[in-house]
């Protein structure tokens, strides 16, 4: 299944609807599509929020395969600046109390604790970022 958001929050509503589809077309238990969501949901709007410098309207397209390996792989592609989600890291962040704590990178942090894994590359201009769950 494949979907294509423009860069607008207001697509949260068809990218949601679209998993819980997935879930039960796919047979995929709801807590597992719960947290792919919150994954995918995050990457989004850091895509919407960070991705672009103009205000032009952009795609945002979103790849879910199911194999029969009993995992789920979702790959996210846009033409925004490049960036490598893997680089970030938040464990020094982590570490520090609250008031020290830098703003920022935790929703990253999430997404790589929700996942089974995290690929990224940047190719002819696009992000391509491929998560794969196993359950």
């Amino acid at each position: 299944m494949q979907i294509q958001l423009l860069n607008r929050l207001d697509e949260l509503e068809r990218l949601a609807t679209a998993m819980d589809h997935l879930g039960k077309d796919w047979g995929i238990p709801a807590n597992y599509i719960m947290e792919l969501n919150l994954a995918v949901e995050e990457l989004f709007t850091n895509i919407v929020f960070y991705a672009y410098d103009d205000q032009e309207q952009h795609e945002i397209e979103i790849l879910f395969e199911h194999p029969e390996t009993g995992c789920i792989l979702i790959t996210l592609s846009d033409d925004g600046k490049a960036f490598n989600p893997l680089e970030k890291s938040a464990e020094d962040n982590l570490n520090k109390p609250l008031g020290k704590r830098k703003i920022g990178g935790l929703g990253i942090h999430m997404v790589k604790k929700l996942v089974s894994h995290m690929e990224y590359q940047r190719k002819d201009g696009k992000n391509i970022l491929l998560l794969t769950r196993n359950f």
